[in-house]
């Protein structure tokens, strides 16, 4: 008989895949900043950037203490090069323009919450923007007391877990608006959230301008007024 072949050697099993890094959770200093890592060109790629506020007090909660949240918007064929003329914005989402996440500017509202909590936007195709900036606007009901005294504050975050938060400091009252945050998609390889803390001028109701070249302007834009309509 002929000999018996030796038994086949199975092939080594293939390394297993590295386990993705943990969530990283920033809380950013004053004019301080963070870049979260997102793959823009991959399907599904997206953050998201809520308004959280918690009244500050229980006679705020119980008046409502109604914060809305705004994304002005530049998307990436609109970016300003330096040197060149800036321009403003237009695209603006908030309470009553929810946005769209089908199509431009790929960005959406979930909708308008009267009482504290939190208001948030999701930022879709981040391969086609900019520059969003996140500000805050105080209904004229609620009251004279600062953005922070009604624990305002903004957190972005990427869908693998990683979030920037980004508080406020100052306890400036009066002011019926702030610019809290820049989220840069210009960046290579994430983006970049930074910290802009600005208000506006005592009782200014007009809103922020955001700029093709990222910059913004208080109290130049629109006046809105929440029990009236918009530019009234």
């Amino acid at each position: 008989m002929p000999p018996a072949s030796p038994a086949p050697v199975p092939a080594p099993a293939p390394p297993a895949p590295p386990a993705p890094p943990a969530p990283r959770h920033i809380v950013l200093t004053k004019a301080g900043s963070d870049t979260l890592s997102l793959y823009k060109d991959q399907p599904g790629a997206a953050v998201t950037a809520t308004l959280e506020w918690d009244g500050g007090s229980a006679r705020r909660r119980r008046a409502g203490a109604d914060l809305d949240l705004y994304a002005l918007s530049v998307p990436r064929h609109l970016v300003t090069e330096r040197g060149k003329r800036p321009k403003a914005t237009d695209l603006v989402v908030y309470y009553r323009n929810l946005g769209s996440l089908a199509g431009p500017p790929f960005i959406a509202l979930d909708g308008d919450a009267r009482t504290p909590g939190r208001e948030t936007v999701t930022i879709t195709r981040p391969d086609l923007q900019g520059y969003v900036l996140l500000c805050a606007y105080s209904a004229v009901e609620n009251g004279i007391g600062s953005f922070r005294s009604y624990g305002a504050r903004v957190v972005v975050t990427e869908r693998g877990g990683s979030s920037v938060t980004v508080p406020l400091f100052s306890t400036k009252a009066l002011a019926y608006w702030v610019a809290i945050a820049m989220v840069d998609f210009t960046v290579e390889g994430g983006v970049r959230i930074e910290h802009v803390e600005q208000y506006s001028g005592r009782r200014v109701e007009a809103r922020p301008t955001l700029y093709s070249n990222r910059k913004f302007r208080m109290g130049t834009g629109p006046v809105e007024f929440k029990t009236r309509p918009h530019g009234g």
